[in-house]
């Protein structure tokens, strides 16, 4: 089966902004704007969490300023008009004018087994003005680099690249008076090529090794301080400051520290779920199951990268006997596992994405919170079967008892995840849905994707 996570490659790039697949379009073309009225050197913290979006984001704004950089020459003629064309319609038809700039993407989780940042940031510098060499195929790959620049504008940057190869590259910096200058002449000559600014952006750092983290941001502070140069770090800020503070020490001020480096802090924008799910063909309106499972991605908060490992998980679970009429329910606790499969699968898998510990007390019989907390999100009505009959959610009539949602559900897990059954108390109702010993078993073989239901093949 495949996967529902899209990767970020330039086919999957284009067609997600062409098609505006979670309506982010917008918000890229809002931050290309912020992007083209900078004037001197800035640093941007584009802030949001893990798997909501932000590598797609900011890849997406680099293929965009890549396109209307008539220095580049790479990639498809008509591609890029087809890019500009969207744009343009955007502004409504208004010219454009943006400046031109050179952008250059870096992962620095990638990258964080260098012993110092600046040699491979150096070189993806190169790589984006078409030094492409690999560093791992040929180690003199940087000289190299150098050598073309050398030819290109007329410089000399090969002792750029000796100095940041020695074995102890900060102390060599530091001896070296005018290694700023010379990176400085070495970026110039770049953007009096190719562009006016350059636009580098920084991603994962949140995810690198603490030493790496701080050491490439310092660098970036001291050596890279130029009018013409504007970082963008995509990064989660919250677990950035648990990165920093691994480094410093869990007391520092992690949060004060990280304002040196940043002079905006941005926001990455929601998506648009009902978007995301129509470009996997999913409805949360049409089924129950669906419905359950739109309510644990609320319930939980769902990144985009979350949302799609569980819908995908969901589907090999338990989307056939919930969605066809090719199974039999019929017997006594037939009822009570289709219950189960459209109630209780969903919370359950959704709980293994979200957190593995609740995961545990749940199946085993130690919190029944997750139930309660994913029905609320749910439609009232949904569960007046799980009523006996003098039973009402309502305000009771002189034969009927009110009961809460919260009791029943109570009452639910009980039956499923706590209660001993015997020979003699083999099977248990609760309203018109009966349990057994084996419902717990059936349900854990479904989300461990070792029941029959289980379904691999693609639609």
């Amino acid at each position: 089966m495949k996967s529902y996570e899209l990767k970020p490659t330039p086919e999957n790039l284009l067609n997600t902004f062409l098609e505006d697949t979670i309506s982010r379009d917008t918000d890229i073309f809002r931050f290309i704007d912020i992007l083209n009225t900078i004037e001197d050197s800035c640093s941007i913290a584009l802030d949001g969490n893990w798997g909501c979006g932000k590598t797609f984001f900011v890849k997406q704004i680099k293929m965009i300023m890549d396109a209307h950089n008539r220095c580049i020459a790479d990639g498809d003629e008509a591609v890029r008009q087809r890019i500009i064309q969207k744009h343009l319609k955007y502004r409504s038809f208004e010219e454009l004018e943006l400046q031109s700039q050179i952008c250059v993407y870096y992962d620095a989780w990638e990258n964080d087994n260098d012993e110092d940042p600046m040699l491979s940031l150096i070189y993806s510098i190169m790589k984006s003005v078409d030094i492409d060499y690999s560093l791992k195929e040929n180690p003199d790959c940087l000289q190299l680099g150098a050598s073309v620049l050398e030819l290109f504008t007329g410089k000399n940057f090969g002792q750029i690249i000796e100095m940041l190869r020695g074995e102890d590259s900060l102390a060599m910096l530091k001896k070296e008076k005018d290694i700023h200058k010379a990176i400085c002449e070495f970026l110039d000559s770049i953007m009096h090529e190719r562009g006016n600014r350059l636009v580098i952006f920084i991603d994962e750092l949140d995810r690198c090794k603490p030493e790496y983290a701080v050491k490439l941001l310092e660098r970036v502070k001291h050596y890279f301080e130029n009018d013409s140069i504007t970082f963008v770090f995509s990064t989660n800020m919250k677990e950035l400051q648990h990165t920093i503070r691994r480094y410093y020490g869990e007391n520092f001020n992690a949060c004060k520290y990280l304002d040196r480096f940043f002079d905006l802090r941005i926001t990455m924008p929601k998506a648009d779920y009902q978007k995301f799910y129509a470009s996997m063909n999913f409805n949360n309106t049409h089924y129950i199951y669906d419905g359950v499972c739109d309510a644990v991605i609320r319930t939980y908060h769902f990144e985009l990268r979350e949302v799609a490992k569980y819908l995908r998980l969901t589907k090999i679970a338990a989307y056939k006997p919930t969605h066809g009429d090719g199974y039999n329910f019929s017997f006594p606790e037939g009822h009570g596992i289709e219950f189960g499969l459209m109630y209780v699968v969903p919370i359950m898998i959704g709980l293994k994405i979200h957190n593995i510990d609740v995961y545990e007390d749940f199946v085993n019989g130690k919190n029944y919170k997750p139930l309660l907390e994913v029905f609320e999100n749910i439609e009232d009505g949904f569960f007046n079967e799980l009523l006996n009959k003098n039973e009402t959610f309502e305000a009771p009539s002189e034969e009927q008892t009110q009961v809460s949602l919260e009791s029943k559900i109570k009452e639910l897990y009980n039956v499923i995840f706590i209660k001993q059954y015997t020979r003699t108390e083999y099977r248990t109702s609760v309203g018109q849905y009966m349990f057994n010993k084996d419902t717990k078993e059936i349900l854990l073989k479904v989300v461990g994707l070792f029941s029959k239901y289980t379904d691999l093949a693609d639609d």
